[in-house]
């Protein structure tokens, strides 16, 4: 046969650029960017609620208490917002958590004694925390799987920003008005994102797989993603590599200090942290979404521990950034594949469900690790890092039993599209135009082939 006669050879794949990605972005996921930003620029909740109430006249319990009382509210506000995503619609979930948000926000400028306030606390962690399953589920479901760790970092990325550029905004407040202000501020933000739900994704209907029965007949519910034991063991590691995470503020400070160190060197540790997160996340997304999801979470968990393992050997400077160096590539070679992993990986009709479920337990890692880091310190010096090393470790060899190295699902769908949008973003793939106004239909359960914050 000649080589005129030989059919062509298949063209490699195309692989998104992030330009292309950025320009293509469905109008609903702009939008809750755009919103995601909006609400971190005044987070101020969390760091500013205790210096608040001392100044108010509360006893350093009283304020402690009330600020359990807001943690717990965020511990079980992703659960709460999951089931409510998928019984009530994303769009009525998002709206429900921001107007509910600002509301007890604004309510804690004037609480009047520890109760009120943790009740009034507790309920704005719930509302503040119960948008993100919907919001993330949306993205999920309105951007093709070879962009999404792209997108989910450039979300992560609007986090970033708006806590580093946050807290000049807060010192700028409290330099030329009040806590009041601060507070008030940080209501109108969510406010502002909850009009902008109202009126911006009025007109955008949400996939239909949502209200879809699950493959077995039963109606959703949480029972059937704790079935999932694969996915479990993703959530596991989850969990784990949140306790050892948590630690540059837990047990990373004071093993500096104690190291003989200045203050100004943690301080310095932590913006070499922001800036390599910030300058090259989403630069890095290019590649790393190339590969099936569990490589990139359990390489990046696998270094997060490997660089506390270096915090172990000998402690000048060099060493100290070196190892917040190569936890931090951990960082950002995870993260926008963690955040993405849950929604991919969820049948349709329980998506918002599978996200909460992969939420809460890193946020309940937040709140034992500083205990757990600090317990450690105390203990064994040092030796805290061979702790939260060895978790990083584990963590990695959990999410690649979880999430394995497959790509996909067998006959896992596209994301929907949106009304009246053309298929650009998936028109690289052969047979997506095709795909795009497919209904998307739930999927084979508790089988984590591709990956979902």
């Amino acid at each position: 046969m000649s080589s005129a006669d030989s059919p062509e050879p298949p063209a490699p794949p195309e692989h998104p650029t992030i330009i292309a990605t950025l320009r293509e972005m469905s109008g609903t996921v702009r939008i809750l960017v755009l919103g995601n930003l909006i609400i971190n620029l005044a987070a101020f909740l969390n760091a500013f609620l205790v210096l608040f109430l001392t100044d108010r006249g509360f006893t350093a319990w009283e304020s402690g208490v009330v600020l359990t009382a807001l943690m717990i509210g965020r511990i079980s506000g992703s659960a709460a917002g999951g089931a409510a995503a998928d019984r009530f619609g994303y769009r009525r979930a998002i709206i429900g958590s921001m107007a509910g948000t600002a509301v007890l926000t604004a309510a804690l400028v004037h609480v009047p004694n520890v109760w009120t306030g943790a009740l009034v606390a507790g309920g704005a962690g719930l509302t503040a925390q119960a948008y993100r399953p919907a919001a993330l589920a949306w993205v999920v479901e309105l951007t093709p799987k070879d962009r999404q760790v792209i997108v989910f970092s450039v979300l992560r990325l609007t986090f970033n920003v708006g806590t580093t550029v946050g807290p000049v905004g807060a010192a700028l407040l409290l330099a030329y008005s009040s806590y009041d202000a601060l507070f008030y501020v940080d209501a109108a933000t969510s406010l502002a994102f909850g009009v902008l739900a109202y009126v911006a994704l009025r007109s955008n209907p949400e996939p239909a797989g949502r209200e879809a029965a699950s493959s077995d007949g039963k109606r959703a519910g949480y029972g059937q993603v704790f079935a999932d034991r694969r996915f479990m063991l993703v959530v596991l590691g989850l969990f784990v590599t949140a306790i050892a995470y948590i630690q540059s503020s837990a047990a990373l400070p004071l093993f500096v200090t104690g190291s003989g160190h200045t203050e100004k060197v943690y301080a310095a540790l932590l913006s070499v942290n922001g800036f390599m997160v910030i300058a090259f996340e989403v630069l890095l997304s290019k590649w790393t979404q190339r590969l099936p999801i569990g490589v990139p979470m359990a390489l990046g968990m696998a270094m997060l521990g490997v660089g506390h393992l270096v915090y172990t050997g000998p402690s000048p400077v060099t060493m100290l950034i070196l190892a917040t160096v190569v936890w931090t590539a951990g960082e950002i070679i995870a993260a926008p594949s963690m955040m993405a992993y849950p929604g991919l990986v969820a049948p349709s009709a329980l998506r918002a469900r599978y996200i909460a479920a992969a939420t809460v337990p890193q946020h309940v890692g937040y709140a034992v690790g500083p205990m757990i880091g600090i317990a450690a310190w105390h203990a064994w010096g040092s030796g805290v890092w061979v702790l939260t090393g060895a978790c990083g470790l584990l963590a990695g060899l959990l999410v690649l039993a979880g999430a394995g190295v497959s790509r996909r699902r067998p006959g896992e769908d596209e994301p929907a599209k949106e009304p009246g949008e053309p298929p650009a973003m998936a028109a690289s793939r052969p047979g997506a135009a095709d795909e795009a106004g497919a209904p998307d239909s739930p999927g084979p359960q508790g089988q984590p082939t591709d990956q979902p914050t």
